[in-house]
């Protein structure tokens, strides 16, 4: 009798979640107002470059802790939330400077003056409130970067050429949720989501292939996601660069019951020519990102 309970809950459960898995499934960003849920970014990027006879590799380490404060939900799902960075900690290895580290919770001056420039541009947006609004599908229609920000990026931008501004901090937060399809999906349905980068030497554009896997055992909708990715190079810019090869692959594990990220990983490989100053040369990125819900 036991062994007849335990086999007839079994293929219970089991059935249950392959109904769970077969129908249609809503998936959308869900928040309550006054909530806050922390993420936890991580990226490793391998950077091997071809100069002349000579290799260069280095290696980059960045981790971020971000946290979102929900302020308002609307009767249509949009959400209005504070997205503050609380953390960025950063390690390179094996580039012209050198080893170069730093903590935004260390204010600890270093006598590498790159990296004294490098963690003072990051300390002015850490702690900095942007105000975000959210689509349920994930879509980001507005990034409000905070004006005492903005006043402090003016300052140190003065002959700083790569220094952040307000477009290249809107594109950071609009690239901070995962994008979802505007209606319920089936498995093996598929959905694309854009996304545009403005660097210096031109615009990224990454086009992802999103299709919806399974449901596993803790109620997270796996998605398969397939990048594609061009560059459109800048007329003027005195570095170009010309893409020669990428490919990628990630999964987003998505809580359907929470409407949340519970995790995801994107992997990239770009392979590129770089031509300044007269001269060429070739530079492999190998680049993980992962994001993970804090409990």
């Amino acid at each position: 009798m036991f062994i007849r309970i335990a086999t007839t809950l079994a293929l219970l459960a089991l059935s249950t979640q392959a109904d769970y898995a077969s129908a249609q499934q809503d998936l959308r960003w869900k928040f309550r107002a006054q909530e806050t849920i922390r993420y936890n970014v991580q990226q490793k990027m391998q950077t091997k470059m071809k100069i002349g006879d000579n290799d260069l590799n280095q290696s980059m380490e960045q981790v971020m802790d971000m946290s979102w404060h929900v302020q308002s939900t609307s009767a249509a799902g949009e959400t209005v939330m504070n997205q503050v960075v609380d953390r960025i900690s950063m390690k390179m290895e094996g580039g012209p400077a050198g080893t170069v580290a730093f903590d935004t919770n260390n204010n600890v001056k270093s006598e590498n003056p790159i990296i004294n420039s490098m963690g003072e541009m990051f300390r002015q947006i850490v702690n900095q409130k942007f105000q975000v609004t959210m689509k349920p599908t994930g879509q980001i229609t507005d990034v409000q970067v905070p004006a005492q920000l903005l006043e402090a990026l003016r300052r140190s931008a003065a002959g700083n050429p790569g220094a952040l501004d307000e477009t290249s901090l809107q594109q950071m937060m609009k690239q901070s949720a995962v994008m979802l399809p505007g209606q319920p999906v089936a498995l093996r349905n598929t959905w694309n989501s854009q996304q545009s980068v403005q660097l210096g030497f031109g615009t990224m554009n990454i086009k992802s292939e999103m299709t919806f896997i399974e449901v596993d055992t803790t109620g997270n909708a796996i998605i398969r996601v397939v990048p594609e990715i061009s560059v459109v190079p800048k007329p003027d810019a005195p570095i170009r660069m010309t893409l020669t090869s990428s490919t990628g692959q990630g999964e987003v594990a998505f809580n359907i019951a929470q409407g949340r990220v519970a995790k995801s990983q994107l992997d990239l490989e770009m392979a590129m020519t770089i031509e300044s100053n007269g001269q060429s040369f070739q530079q492999n990125i190998n680049q993980v990102t992962t994001m993970t819900l804090v409990p």
